[in-house]
């Protein structure tokens, strides 16, 4: 006569028992329903999740009609999830019993529009990587066509036509950002940066000079200003912009290097000294750095 050795009882017992819970919420109730927006429209793919609690559960997707229906299932009260990107997903209790028709589930699901934008403009991002530029512009108006406070899509436009060369295109896009939100501090840099690129320098700084300075967080924007005005020799009006760029960005090095020459030009040894060490510790690799060392070379 055969024996079973206890542990192999025991662990025959539990394999049991984990298949019967895995599928304890199979029956022979049915459940069916229909997806659609809120508009009506029948969405395709909706995934459909239902789980009956401490039971386990399913899930199916609609099909082209929105529709969906699943067979075998046990009685009880099943949580049944509705997701569908770029739409709000919906989570609802349906009873069912065994022995009594379900009636159909009619959701409607809304749409959400910070979701459905992101999708787009990661799309737009990818078609920026492929230097595909009018095609990315496209995503971008399309949503802005069909959502019209979605106006932050403005300097995203605007780049488009910036990597084009358009720069007037750009211009009037970065404007009409600034003109729906004036607190927008980065797109007013930008437009600033873009301004001064083109040679519209008085204008440039014009708007530049409305942002607050602790709101600037790349030195190249103070640092641009100052080297078109020392271009202009006028190093007088340079020097503040320098200044400006070391203060709120002293952990980058150009500030410094453009504020030693003018004091270099101003006979100011010691600072122009302290400047160049300070640029060569913070940016030794730079293409100014050889002339740097030279300079404090002579100043011994």
């Amino acid at each position: 006569m055969k024996r079973f050795f206890p542990s192999v009882i025991i662990l025959v017992v539990l394999a049991f028992a984990a298949s019967a819970s895995a599928q304890s919420w199979r029956g022979m109730a049915r459940m069916a329903g229909k997806v659609t927006d809120e508009e009506g429209k029948p969405l395709e793919g909706v995934k459909v999740k239902l789980q009956l609690p401490n039971a386990g559960g399913t899930e199916l997707k609609t099909n082209k009609k929105g529709e969906w229906e699943i067979g075998g299932l046990a009685r009880g009260d099943w949580q049944v999830d509705f997701e569908f990107s770029p739409y709000e997903a919906r989570r609802i209790t349906v009873s069912v019993a065994e022995l009594t028709r379900t009636p159909p589930v009619e959701i409607k699901l809304k749409l959400d529009v910070n979701e459905a934008i992101r999708i787009e403009v990661v799309k737009a991002s990818d078609l920026l990587g492929q230097q595909k530029y009018a095609e990315a512009r496209a995503l971008y108006e399309g949503v802005l066509k069909k959502y019209p406070s979605a106006y932050r899509l403005e300097p995203y436009i605007a780049r488009t036509y910036y990597l084009e060369k358009n720069n007037d295109e750009a211009i009037k896009h970065l404007r009409i950002a600034i003109d729906k939100d004036p607190s927008d501090v980065a797109t007013k840099l930008l437009l600033g940066n873009i301004l001064m690129d083109t040679g519209r320098m008085d204008e440039g700084r014009a708007l530049l000079d409305t942002v607050d300075d602790r709101a600037v967080k790349e030195p190249a924007i103070f640092v641009n200003i100052g080297i078109s005005l020392m271009n202009q020799n006028k190093a007088d009006a340079a020097l503040p912009y320098f200044e400006k760029a070391v203060k709120n960005v002293p952990d980058k090095g150009d500030g410094y290097y453009y504020r030693a020459l003018i004091r270099l030009q101003k006979g100011d040894t010691e600072g122009t000294k302290a400047d160049l060490k300070k640029f060569l510790e913070l940016s030794p690799n730079a293409p100014e750095a050889a002339a740097a060392r030279k300079a404090l070379e002579q100043l011994k």
